[in-house]
C-alpha cells in the first residue's frame, strides 16, 4: 500500500481540471493578461493552446459535430491540466469562438460552447476601450474597418451572452490592467482564490509570446493611442456606455 502522500498525490493528479479561461477581443489584452497571470507561481496558462486545430482550422471530416469538436477541444486541455503541476488555463479570443457560433448566428452552438467548454470554469473576461481596440486591429491585423468594429461588437455581444448565462466571470478592463497593475491582478487572485505575487508583473516578457510583444515591463502609455480616422462613434456608441468608458 504506498504511503499517504502518494495517495493524495494519485487523487490530486485524477481530479485536476481545466479551471481558468482568458476571454476577450483579439487586441483587446487577452495575451498581456494571460502572461501575466502565467508569471504566478502557481499558474500555467497558455495562449491559445490547441485553437488552430481544433477551433479555427479544425478539419470538418475529422468532427462528426460540433460538440464532437469541442470535446476533443477540451481533452486536449484537460490533458494538459493533468500533467502540470500548477493550476492550467488557456486564452482564447472571441473572434476565434466566432468561427464555430458564426459570430452569434448559430445558437446552438453557442449554447454548446457554455456546456462543453465554460460551465464550471473560473473566466476572466478583459474589455478594451472599442476604439484604440479596433485602431489596433486595423494596424496590427490590416483588417477594413467593417470587419474591426464587427469583431469588437461581437466581443461584446459575447460578454453579455455569458453574464446572462450567470457564468463565473470575472471582468477588467485593459487600460485599468496597465495604469493600476497590482490592484488589477489583486483583484484577479482573489477570484482565483489566489495570493498575490509580484513575479506576474515580470509577465510581460514571456516566452509564451511573440518576442515582437515582449516588454520589459507594462507600458502605460499602451492605454492612450491614436485612433484611426475611420471609426465613427456613433457605430460604438451602445457598446461603450454598457462598458462605461
Amino acid at each position: 500500500m504506498p504511503p499517504f502522500y502518494l495517495l493524495r498525490k494519485m487523487w490530486w493528479r485524477k481530479k485536476k481540471d481545466w479551471e481558468i479561461v482568458v476571454l476577450g477581443a483579439g487586441r483587446g489584452g487577452t495575451s498581456l493578461l494571460a502572461t501575466l497571470l502565467d508569471a504566478h507561481p502557481q499558474l500555467e496558462v497558455h495562449m491559445e493552446e490547441f485553437v488552430p486545430e481544433f477551433l479555427v482550422q479544425a478539419q470538418r471530416s475529422q468532427f462528426p459535430t460540433i460538440a464532437h469538436q469541442l470535446q476533443a477541444f477540451k481533452a486536449a486541455n484537460l490533458k494538459l491540466a493533468r500533467k502540470s503541476p500548477l493550476r492550467y488555463g488557456n486564452k482564447i479570443t472571441t473572434e476565434q469562438l466566432g468561427f464555430i457560433e458564426g459570430f452569434g448566428k448559430d445558437l446552438d452552438a453557442r449554447q454548446l460552447l457554455i456546456s462543453e467548454l465554460w460551465k464550471g470554469r473560473k473566466i476572466l473576461f478583459i474589455v478594451r476601450d472599442g476604439r484604440t481596440c479596433i485602431s489596433s486591429k486595423m494596424e496590427r491585423t490590416g483588417a477594413d474597418y467593417p470587419t474591426a468594429l464587427n469583431y469588437w461588437k461581437h466581443s461584446i455581444a459575447y460578454l453579455k451572452y455569458l453574464q446572462e448565462a450567470q457564468l463565473d466571470i470575472h471582468l477588467l478592463k485593459f487600460e485599468d490592467l496597465l495604469r493600476e497593475p497590482r490592484e488589477e491582478l489583486q483583484k484577479v487572485c482573489d477570484f482565483l482564490d489566489l495570493s498575490y505575487s509580484e513575479s506576474m508583473l515580470a509577465g510581460t516578457a514571456s516566452d509564451r509570446i511573440l518576442i515582437d510583444y515582449r516588454r520589459a515591463g507594462l507600458e502605460q502609455e499602451r492605454a492612450e493611442r491614436s485612433i484611426h480616422p475611420a471609426i465613427n462613434m456613433e457605430d460604438l456608441n451602445e457598446e461603450m456606455i454598457f462598458l462605461d468608458y
